[in-house]
């Protein structure tokens, strides 16, 4: 029978939680391979004073596992023992506080662990992987608080941290396998030795040391975890510093094809360039020498960060000869070179054209094109008639790189039967194709419209002359004012011509018997013709008014048709007599179209 004693420190709850665990569950909720008998000192209702036992049922598997029972997991304190890959070792000693998940803090006890680095060097290089080695030097021991009288095996897994300053940062986590054999309270949890890895990735000097480590165990299908952490004012020392230098750069090296044409796109790669410069891209000997920029027209490389050059680039569609070349990409410092051989295109395919669509009416447009011609040059393209003579001026059009070309010609002629393409000016190096001018049916329709004359006419946009006031002197007075305006619409549709003139009253004073002479009133014309009208207008002569017609406007007969609106406008004087009767005088201007 195995008898499992709670310490002092159990108190009601976790008597209550046991109480459950134990006698709680139904029959095979727990399997221990015998009967079991719990002593409970303490326990509520307990018929001893100092402890009582309770039998529970064997073959019994846990479906609930409590906070006491949780917590018979490690809970311990380190003391570090570390060796640096430098020439001395430190010696790091320092108390951890652990806290349960389950039910808090469980206390300071301590242990020991080294902490080192493989492999040892004296100076590391950027990229190398460094494994960080945790060995225990004294083991864990499960609390003798623990309320499970043994730790099963392999249900406890290690965990540690381990920062990283200087060069770069950051914390590296060490870990070993859940493999174990069982341990009682008070007794070593032999956990296994942790391993970790982490890649340097910055020059400079780093250091390590450890940042404290948790165990995860798993009793009854619960899992439960305790973290150790160094207490307040023992932070613990580096444990490793490693010098870490740039790594070691090598020649860029450049892949590009063997052989390649004028005007072709060309894949490119390569490696080892400055991570992320920008590439700069020639055409060189093979040699690398005589380098030229413009022997490309464009491309797309870019450097990665990793100094991974990819990307395409056009060669020029003229000016390179045959021959061996190299291509060049430079990042600024270093360069690397690719063989190229520039060659002729030769066309899988002899000369041929077409003419889309091949029927269309004069005036329509046409698309010309054809494959198989002299890669980066001229086709002169000809309408001809059937007879093999030319009956509208010659088009061009330049190929690709593969001796493809496309454009578009207007149909001017209607004798065209067929289009003449040259290669440049060789006249052996050509092709007819036929077409056909189709025929569209005309008609002729006459529209007719009868105009009407219309009239002759005028409108004034108000009828009220003010001169506004004076007085007396014995000096003759001027006084100005504006005749309103008048519009004349001549929509007669002839060859007419018209006169608009005025004639002016005497001002007579409001007891009809005092006056001012009309000849005291003149005028300075000002007429105009509006956009659109056919014809000018003439402006009247400055001058008295009286009773005879005095010309404002006028418009002359004409060879032509004549008509359209105008305007007349005009300065309006008064010149008042030296002596007269004070009063108000009105007289009236008549204005006349004929």
């Amino acid at each position: 029978m195995t008898s499992i004693d709670f310490p002092g420190r159990f108190r009601e709850n976790h008597w209550t939680s046991a109480r459950r665990l134990l006698i709680g569950s139904p029959a095979g909720d727990l399997d221990f391979g015998q009967w079991a008998a719990v002593d409970l000192p303490g326990a509520p209702g307990a018929r001893r004073s100092r402890r009582s036992t309770i039998l529970v049922l064997r073959r019994m598997k846990p479906r609930r596992l409590t906070a006491a029972v949780a917590t018979g997991v490690l809970a311990v304190t380190g003391v570090l023992v570390a060796v640096s890959p430098a020439a001395n070792a430190t010696v790091v000693k320092y108390t951890s506080l652990c806290v349960n998940d389950f039910v808090g803090p469980v206390g300071e006890v301590p242990s020991e662990y080294d902490v080192t680095v493989s492999p040892v060097k004296d100076k590391y290089t950027v990229g190398d992987v460094v494994t960080v080695n945790w060995k225990w030097v004294a083991f864990p021991k499960v609390p003798l608080s623990s309320p499970i009288p043994t730790l099963p095996e392999n249900s406890t897994k290690p965990f540690g941290d381990v920062g990283v300053t200087g060069a770069q940062t950051e914390v590296v986590q060490v870990t070993g396998p859940q493999e174990h054999p069982p341990a009682n309270a008070g007794e070593e949890l032999k956990v296994p030795d942790m391993t970790g890895t982490f890649t340097l990735t910055a020059p400079g000097t780093l250091t390590l040391a450890p940042k404290g480590y948790k165990t995860v165990s798993t009793v009854f299908g619960i899992q439960s975890v305790t973290t150790c952490q160094p207490v307040a004012g023992q932070v613990p020392g580096d444990v490793a510093t490693l010098t870490v230098e740039g790594a070691q750069t090598a020649d860029p090296v450049l892949n590009g094809p063997a052989e390649s044409h004028r005007g072709f796109e060309i894949d490119l790669t390569g490696s080892n360039f400055a991570p992320s410069a920008v590439p700069q891209l020639s055409l060189c000997a093979p040699d690398g020498s005589n380098c030229s920029a413009s022997s490309f027209t464009a491309n797309t490389l870019a450097i990665d960060g990793q100094g991974k050059l990819t990307g395409k680039a056009t060669l020029a569609p003229s000016g390179i000869p045959d021959g061996a070349y190299a291509v060049r990409v430079s990042d600024g410092t270093k360069a690397a070179l690719s063989p190229l051989a520039i060659t002729p295109y030769v066309s899988p395919t002899p000369r041929d054209g077409a003419v889309n669509p091949a029927a269309a009416g004069v005036g329509d447009v046409v698309t010309v094109s054809g494959t198989g011609w002299t890669p980066n040059s001229n086709v002169s393209i000809t309408p001809m008639n059937a007879a093999g003579s030319g009956v509208a001026s010659s088009a061009n059009a330049f190929t690709d790189a593969t001796g493809k070309f496309s454009t578009q010609v207007t149909i001017t002629s209607a004798d065209t039967a067929q289009f003449r393409l040259r290669d440049g000016a060789d006249t052996s190096l050509r092709v007819f194709v036929p077409f056909t001018v189709r025929t569209v049916p005309t008609g002729e329709q006459y529209p007719t419209v009868t105009l009407a004359s219309g009239p002759l006419s005028m409108s004034q946009a108000g009828d009220g002359i003010d001169f506004g006031s004076a007085t007396l002197n014995g000096e003759a007075q001027t006084l100005q004012a504006n005749l309103n305006q008048v519009t004349i619409l001549d929509a007669r549709g002839g060859k007419l011509g018209w006169s608009l003139t005025g004639t002016m009253t005497d001002l007579v004073a409001a007891n009809g018997t005092d006056k001012i002479p009309a000849g005291n009133v003149a005028w300075t014309p000002s007429c105009a013709a509006t956009p659109g009208s056919l014809s000018e207008v003439a402006n009247g002569s400055p001058g008295a008014l009286g009773s005879s017609p005095a010309a404002l406007c006028s418009q002359a007969p004409g060879t032509t048709t004549t008509g359209g609106k105008f305007t007349a406008d005009a300065q309006v004087t008064l010149t008042t007599p030296q002596f007269a009767a004070a009063g108000t005088y009105t007289g009236t201007l008549t204005l006349t179209l004929i």
